[in-house]
């Protein structure tokens, strides 16, 4: 008795002190509920905080309508939140693939779509340490970049005007969260396909990370700080392409001469925040090293790289974006 109580208190200290630095009196908080354990006990958590933080609760459930079981989700959510009085909304969403997108990846931008709409100021999201640490791995073997492998923010904005997503519990790992809910005789719903291998995340859920255990049991943690020492030199690399970025570019464009006056490194990444601001999506590193080439190529001449349906043409001295046609580049 008395260590499920230690853990409920020391989880529910946790969250507050990531709380404290930014939520403010009177704050609406809307966590993502799908109704499985860590977000139950997220929800349950900041139930217990709101009153001393003052801050006002409310849950969304997302159905994605890819299960069978989807619409019993949904009436577990409903029925949860009625029973500990906290108001919550469901949105249905269609996911349908096009082109190689993979299902996954359609169901979480109709998920995050639907967190940007809400009337909040925060939108409350149960990563943990776990999730935090695979996402690393998953990263590190898909040979991403320094934005990649700094994982998930614990805050970022959503959308213009709208809510900021935070993730309160990416310091805990998904063992606490069991723990405090078997003391707290909570109740969850568990998803299928979160057992099917075929996933690479649960992949290294089931099979990668029983054998880091054996030799590494503080990986999770381990990999998590990483990521945050990560984000911190991205934060400093994105700082260093906004100073570059001043003396570069202008209303007309990339200036050639003034980005091959950089070293390559330092180019490279001027160059991908620089497009990352037209709001393009990212293009290859081979694509990038394409353009530094097509760069140096004769006065007279006028590259182009297409990438997603966007265009940079060189003309009169600068690298010049284009949208996809139909799309405001604005």
């Amino acid at each position: 008795m008395e260590s499920s109580r230690k853990t409920t208190d020391s989880l529910s200290q946790q969250v507050s002190r990531q709380l404290t630095g930014f939520l403010q009196p009177g704050h609406r908080l809307v966590v993502a509920l799908s109704g499985g354990l860590d977000s139950v006990v997220l929800l349950h958590v900041l139930r217990g905080l709101r009153s001393d933080l003052d801050f006002r609760l409310s849950a969304v459930h997302v159905n994605h309508q890819l299960q069978s079981a989807a619409n019993d989700w949904a009436a577990f959510c409903a029925r949860l939140c009625r029973q500990w009085q906290i108001p919550c909304a469901e949105f249905v969403v269609t996911v349908i693939r096009q082109g190689g997108e993979s299902l996954e990846a359609v169901a979480r931008a109709r998920r995050y779509e639907v967190l940007a709409r809400q009337a909040a100021e925060w939108v409350a999201l149960a990563h943990h340490q776990d999730d935090q640490a695979e996402t690393v791995l998953l990263q590190l073997l898909r040979g991403a970049g320094l934005p990649g492998l700094q994982a998930m923010p614990a805050q970022r904005l959503l959308a213009p005007e709208g809510p900021c997503l935070v993730r309160p519990l990416l310091g805990v790992s998904r063992a606490v969260l069991h723990r405090y809910a078997v003391a707290q005789d909570l109740e969850w719903v568990e998803d299928p396909s979160n057992r099917d291998p075929r996933h690479a995340r649960n992949f290294l859920r089931q099979r990668v990370g029983p054998l880091l255990d054996e030799a590494f049991p503080a990986w999770r943690a381990t990999l998590s700080r990483s990521a945050r020492h990560l984000a911190q030199a991205q934060a400093v690399l994105e700082d260093l392409s906004a100073q570059d970025g001043q003396q570069v570019s202008d209303e007309q464009g990339l200036k050639v001469a003034a980005l091959h006056s950089l070293t390559e490194a330092r180019a490279l990444h001027l160059l991908r925040w620089w497009i990352r601001q037209q709001g393009a999506p990212a293009c290859s590193e081979r694509r990038l090293q394409e353009i530094l080439r097509q760069g140096k190529a004769r006065p007279d001449r006028h590259p182009e790289i297409h990438w997603a349906g966007w265009t940079l043409v060189r003309r009169q001295g600068y690298w010049r974006i284009s949208p996809p046609v139909g799309r405001d580049s604005s």
